[in-house]
């Protein structure tokens, strides 16, 4: 999922940090598309593995829901999870990103306008370009969400 994203999301308006700024007084869902940190082969089978995800405060985390493609039960969970999170409110701000150069929230982007909703944001500096000037905070997966699939 990673490589050179296109400059424009039909349906959606592309923020640069500026924008998103401007953006964070409608307190928009921030919607963190990245993946989930593997554990490497080579880990000790008796060491402690404790991965942290660091993003926007506030950010609603569902790794890999920016898949190019996702299975019927993950797509069916994914858009449920929105709809309540936006109150279904399909004019609600919604902000996809992931990290530069990430496909991930350009497809997640793409779903959201394709189901109908009105206020999508993408911004692609992702992570890397929020913490430039502001802080992270850790994050934990979505309930019922995990980079496999809903549970």
């Amino acid at each position: 999922m990673h490589g050179e994203t296109p400059a424009a999301l039909s349906g959606a308006r592309v923020l640069d940090l500026a924008a998103l700024e401007a953006l964070m007084a409608e307190k928009p869902l921030l919607l963190d598309v990245g993946p989930a940190d593997k554990k490497p082969d080579d880990f000790p089978k008796d060491g402690l593995w404790l991965p942290t995800h660091r993003s926007m405060p506030g950010a609603v985390w569902m790794p890999g829901a920016g898949a190019a493609s996702l299975e019927d039960a993950q797509e069916e969970v994914f858009y449920r999870r929105i709809e309540a999170l936006t109150q279904k409110d399909k004019a609600r701000p919604i902000v996809t990103f992931c990290r530069p150069q990430c496909w991930g929230s350009w497809n997640a982007g793409k779903r959201l306008v394709m189901k109908g909703y009105t206020n999508v944001g993408w911004f692609p500096a992702g992570i890397d370009g929020w913490q430039e000037k502001h802080e992270t905070a850790v994050v934990k997966p979505e309930a019922g969400w995990s980079a496999a699939g809903p549970k």
